[in-house]
């Protein structure tokens, strides 16, 4: 319908639709896109950025779209020559990092961990170094990531009674939470994001599953209660919020379709204020492995 669109990603927003879809996006980094004049209600956690079919287009829209506004909580310094010309320019060789297992979720399904494998074997055959690394535990974000994430619920004013019922439920685990844990909550949550950080600060980039399984059928999770419709959704998306707390860029990039038909791709997740690498990454990955001109396909 359109070459490109904006939209925000505080938990994956952005990098699950492009996984489910078949396009390419760009999370970027906290403080890349001012939320100005309106303010940022994820402790940091949400960013405003494109979603589109070729990285050049994004990468674009990401220029338009960054800066910073006087009196922003956060803010990054503009590259010198913008993102476009980081898609135009070869990558260097790169340090890569990669793995299929997100502690404590566990592996991902086959076909999501082969679309990590035969990335990471692409950027090998590019001239990359690629070695597997481990993220730390992310038992301890769980908890905190989903009291931040109640707690908009409550915020955005739409009468409960309204909701679907899992908004409903989160509408009232939110209503009576302390603001004390609250608080506590959000610190634990910035202490998470240190250890993520750190676990990737050797590489220049690393890769791993966008979700942790391909789409679900409509309707799939209908007759579960919230509880355990959630536990899922927290299972399925694992690989996205932890670079949401931390904050890092993190890219969606298409590889192709499962046995179904069906989207597939990975994620590449930068350092802090390192969009410029991942654009760079990704017109190389384009280039040799070119993903536009699938023609949509039905799925029954």
């Amino acid at each position: 319908l359109c070459a490109i669109a904006q939209g925000s990603d505080g938990a994956g927003s952005l990098r699950g639709p492009a996984f489910l879809t078949g396009l390419y996006t760009i999370k970027g980094s906290r403080g890349r896109v001012s939320f100005a004049p309106v303010g940022e209600r994820l402790e940091g956690m949400a960013i405003n950025g494109p979603l589109g079919r070729t990285v050049a287009d994004t990468a674009a829209l990401l220029d338009a779209i960054s800066g910073y506004v006087t009196g922003d909580p956060y803010w990054l310094p503009e590259p010198e020559s913008g993102f476009v010309a980081h898609v135009r320019s070869p990558a260097a060789p790169l340090r890569i990092g990669y793995t299929t297992q997100i502690p404590p979720i566990g592996a991902a399904a086959p076909v999501c961990a082969q679309a990590v494998t035969d990335t990471v074997q692409r950027l090998a055959d590019l001239g990359h170094s690629v070695e597997a690394f481990e993220l730390p535990d992310l038992a301890n974000l769980i908890e905190p990531f989903v009291s931040v994430w109640q707690s908009i619920v409550v915020e955005s004013g739409v009468p409960w009674f309204v909701m679907e019922k899992m908004n409903r439920w989160l509408y009232w685990r939110a209503r009576f939470v302390h603001s004390g844990h609250y608080l506590r909550q959000v610190s634990k949550l910035q202490q998470e994001a240190r250890k993520i950080v750190a676990s990737c600060q050797p590489y220049d980039a690393v890769v791993l599953p966008v979700y942790m399984h391909p789409a679900i059928q409509v309707g799939e999770w209908k007759q579960l209660r919230p509880k355990p419709t959630l536990e899922k959704l927290i299972n399925w998306v694992a690989p996205c919020p932890p670079f949401s707390a931390s904050g890092q860029p993190a890219m969606a990039i298409p590889t192709g379709l499962d046995g179904n038909g069906v989207p597939i791709g990975v994620q590449l997740v930068g350092r802090p204020a390192d969009e410029t690498t991942l654009f760079a990454l990704a017109a190389q990955l384009e280039k040799a492995y070119p993903w536009q001109g699938r023609p949509p396909l039905a799925v029954g």
